[in-house]
């Protein structure tokens, strides 16, 4: 038999295509495997914002409306029963504003929800400039609610609350830090008014005036309706705006502006909102149809706001396309959208009924 002395020609071009094939199906697994991991990474990380974002606002809508022991339906304007937006609600234990600046868009805290329809660069109802910057195309949500802070009374004085040295509000004094310290809160009890009021002294001494001319934007007067005893209690309260705009990388970026404070980007990767109010026309406590925010007549009728949110992937290393199969597209309120940039998007939807505007 002839020994073989090595590899022909042939045999060796054969082997090395062999060789090109394995090596090129190694390649292309391990390419699927991190495409794969990177979709599903960016995937999660979309969820768990989506998640945070929705919380977010979920948290403040379950409070929005909130006004002692009564609902905003069983509460009644100061004076002539009619709200900041023209509503006029039933006759009960009124809600009054002391503010100085009740009347102006931020500080109307009697109407629990209120927002802005985008149509390109327009909203209607007109957005405030103080919202400035806003994405084309994305709604705007403003929610005006008390916030987790609670201050039983001790004693009501002549001129000022009791309650303990230890109650949570911002230790400073108005009087020496008027653009800085606005402690805004709202006095409730079950059997009388509610009041809203800037505290206008350093509270650190267990005290809560309501002088008038002091701090931004203050107190018009001291004249407090109705008597508040130790049955009753304080609550920190704001208004909250939620929009879309860049932040300084130009990345779309989900937005919160509270009372007239710079606004904030809390999530980044928001390229946009919409919203729908549920509203109810004929006071049964349920949703008769749902509205965009031009279409809203009173925003006291709204019990309930669904949000939608389109989330846009974001990778630290800027490879953000590329990652959609096929062209991408997802459903946004009943419409279909095709983005052809090759990112990937999902939307994230929630309806929350407005607890205290139901009872």
């Amino acid at each position: 038999m002839k020994r073989q002395s090595g590899l022909s020609l042939v045999e060796l071009m054969v082997a090395l295509v062999l060789g090109l094939i394995v090596v090129a199906a190694v390649i292309e697994l391990f390419i699927s495997s991190r495409q794969l991991y990177r979709v599903q990474d960016v995937k999660a990380r979309m969820q768990e914002d989506g998640r945070f974002a929705m919380y977010r606002i979920g948290e403040l809508l379950d409070r929005a409306g909130y006004r002692g022991c009564a609902s905003v339906r069983n509460q009644a304007a100061t004076d002539d029963d009619t709200q900041t937006d023209g509503s006029q609600q039933s006759s009960g234990r009124p809600i009054q504003n002391l503010l100085t600046t009740e009347s102006d868009y931020f500080w109307q805290l009697d109407a629990p929800v209120q927002g802005h329809n985008a149509n390109g660069n327009v909203w209607a109802p007109a957005k405030p400039g103080a919202l400035n910057n806003a994405n084309v195309g994305s709604d705007i949500l403003t929610i005006r609610t008390v916030g987790a802070t609670y201050i039983p009374i001790i004693a009501k004085q002549a001129s000022y609350f009791s309650v303990g040295a230890d109650n949570g509000l911002d230790d400073c004094d108005p009087a020496l830090e008027p653009n800085s310290c606005s402690n805004i809160v709202m006095v409730s009890n079950c059997n009388d008014f509610t009041t809203v009021f800037q505290v206008t002294n350093d509270p650190s001494n267990g005290e809560l005036r309501y002088a008038p001319n002091v701090g931004v934007p203050g107190n018009r007067n001291e004249d407090l309706i109705g008597e508040y005893g130790p049955t009753s209690w304080v609550n920190t309260i704001a208004s909250h705006s939620f929009y879309v705009r860049d932040n300084v990388d130009g990345t779309p970026s989900l937005y919160q502006k509270t009372l007239d404070n710079n606004a904030e980007a809390i999530l980044e990767g928001v390229e946009q909102m919409q919203v729908t109010y549920g509203v109810d026309t004929n006071g049964d406590f349920s949703v008769d149809r749902y509205e965009s925010a031009n279409d809203v007549d009173f925003w006291t009728d709204v019990i309930s706001v669904r949000v939608s949110l389109v989330m846009i992937n974001l990778e630290d290393d800027g490879t953000d396309t590329n990652l959609a199969l096929g062209d991408g597209s997802y459903f946004l309120e009943g419409v279909e959208v095709t983005p052809n940039d090759g990112r990937l998007r999902r939307v994230f939807t929630k309806t929350i009924m407005l607890k205290n505007r139901n009872s």
